[in-house]
């Protein structure tokens, strides 16, 4: 389904503000790789998948990719350089305002989110 204008505006400030580049919205790839940055558990607590895993060919559009990253899925492996709130938690640092791949600087983060505005507009 096409993205008006005002979501594909809200869509990359939401993107811009986990890590993303301006420029992904526009040349996302149909598929893509992603690592997690967050162990998946169980509901009875075991470690279903360890952090640092791989997850080929999954959907590259941006609000997939979005949804994802919300849930500890990025495009960049975890490691010292990530900024990510999981990775300062393993680390035992205060997590930052937005994750930020590595050896990139942090871009301006969105004055409000997009569930935000949608609920201010109800």
């Amino acid at each position: 389904m096409p993205l008006t204008t005002r979501e594909r505006t809200e869509l990359r400030e939401e993107l811009v503000g986990q890590g993303y580049s301006w420029a992904y919205i526009d040349e996302w790839q149909a598929k893509t790789s992603l690592w997690r940055h967050r162990a998946q558990v169980s509901p009875s607590g075991e470690v279903v998948s360890e952090v640092g895993t791989k997850l080929d060919n999954l959907p590259g559009d941006p609000a997939y990719v979005n949804s994802k990253a919300r849930q500890g899925l990025l495009r960049w492996p975890p490691g010292d350089s990530c900024s990510c709130r999981w990775c300062a938690q393993r680390k035992g640092e205060s997590p930052t305002q937005e994750a930020t791949a590595p050896d990139t600087e942090a871009p301006e983060r969105p004055t409000r989110s997009r569930r935000r505005r949608r609920l201010l507009r109800s």
